[in-house]
Order: structure tokens, then C-alpha cells, then sequence
């Protein structure tokens, strides 16, 4: 099954590419100092590409910087939250599966997280309850408790390859844009026919 922020990852870069590919126009200038201007050392943009953000200003690309750091921070916040409802699950598993063998919990300390997790799912507390639908309902929760468990870890660690991999084409950007910088397309570059009826050629001029 895919997941949910693999259409998020796919429309930034779709965005991205679009921008890289726009023409730019300005005013033709001869002088060697604009030219110098306007290129970019594609390893001084790799070496500043390791913060995020700063190859794309050294690149002057100045638009990118707020897609850089959203990219990070919607990656870094949903695992945030992700793991924070994974460590919910985690705890009650541990209290309701863990037990001595009379029955009482390994780790009574997430009892609390236990309650809690009861209140998530809209079930009655067990103060409610009799001691044998108290045991009852734990080995019905069980198998359900450690299945949302694993979900969520998967997701989680899903979302921080997603930092990472978010992080490593920030700094693709930055190195490749500059390396774009580095052409020379002035209004010079011609490309006319060469030859006459039985001898055909393309020649290219600059």
C-alpha cells in the first residue's frame, strides 16, 4: 500500500523540476563580470547544500528555502506524532501482554498509558468492568493492540527515511542547479544548413 505522503513527495518535486525548467530572460550582457555573476561552483553549493537551504541561497534561488525547511518540518512533524501515538500502543501492549504468571502486569507503570489508550478508542474504563471481562477484553485487544503497534512503527521509521531522502534531494538541488548555471546560452548559438543537394550538414556556431 502506498503511503499517504508519497503523492506530498511526488507534487514538491513535480513543482520543483517545473521551476528549474522555466525559462529565465533578462538583458544580453558581453561583460565577462556578469557572466562570472551568474555561475555557480557546483561544489561550494555541494559543501552548503549539508545545511538546509543554504546551497539554494547560494544559488539564489531563493524561492526554494521555504519549500526546503516545510519539506523537513512535515516530515519531522508527522513522525513526531506518529511515534508519539506509537509509544501509546507500545506501552499498552506491554501492560496487557506482559504478565507474571499470576497475572499481574510486568510493567504496571503504563497502566496509565493503557487507560488512555481505552479512552482513543471509545471503550468503557475497566473500573467498570468485572474482573473476568477485564481479562476477557485484554486478549480480544491483544493481537489488535500489537497490529496497530507495528503499523505505526513501520510508518514511523517510513517517515524517517522520508527526512533523510527530503534532506538528500535538497542537496541534489542545490548541486545540480548550479551545475545548470554553468551553460552559456546567449543569443550567439546558431544552428544552420551546410552543403547543397547531394551533400547535406548541420553546422553550429557560437
Amino acid at each position: 500500500m502506498a503511503s499517504p505522503f508519497s503523492g506530498v513527495i511526488s507534487f514538491i518535486c513535480l513543482f520543483l523540476w517545473t521551476i528549474n525548467s522555466l525559462p529565465v530572460y533578462g538583458q544580453s550582457d558581453s561583460t565577462s563580470t556578469d557572466i562570472d555573476f551568474q555561475k555557480r561552483d557546483p561544489h561550494a553549493a555541494l559543501r552548503r547544500g549539508f545545511i538546509p537551504g543554504w546551497g539554494q541561497l547560494y544559488n539564489r534561488e531563493y524561492y526554494k528555502v521555504p519549500l526546503v525547511y516545510a519539506g523537513l518540518a512535515a516530515f519531522a512533524g508527522s513522525a513526531l506524532l506518529v511515534n508519539r501515538r506509537y509509544l501509546l500502543y507500545r506501552h499498552a501492549y506491554l501492560f496487557t501482554a506482559r504478565v507474571h504468571q499470576d497475572g499481574s502486569p510486568i510493567f504496571p507503570e503504563y497502566e496509565s498509558d493503557y487507560s488512555r489508550l481505552l479512552r482513543v478508542i471509545d471503550l468503557i474504563p475497566e473500573s467498570n468492568l468485572m474482573s473476568e471481562e477485564i481479562k476477557a477484553r485484554r486478549i480480544r485487544l491483544e493481537p489488535q493492540i500489537r497490529s496497530q503497534r507495528d503499523a505505526l512503527r513501520r510508518n514511523r521509521d517510513l517517515l524517517y527515511l522520508g527526512i533523510i531522502a527530503w534532506y538528500s534531494f535538497t542537496i541534489l538541488d542545490a548541486y545540480v542547479s548550479a551545475h545548470l548555471s554553468e551553460f552559456d546560452v546567449n543569443e550567439s548559438l546558431a544552428v544552420r544548413i551546410t552543403g547543397g543537394p547531394e551533400r547535406l550538414g548541420l553546422a553550429l556556431t557560437w
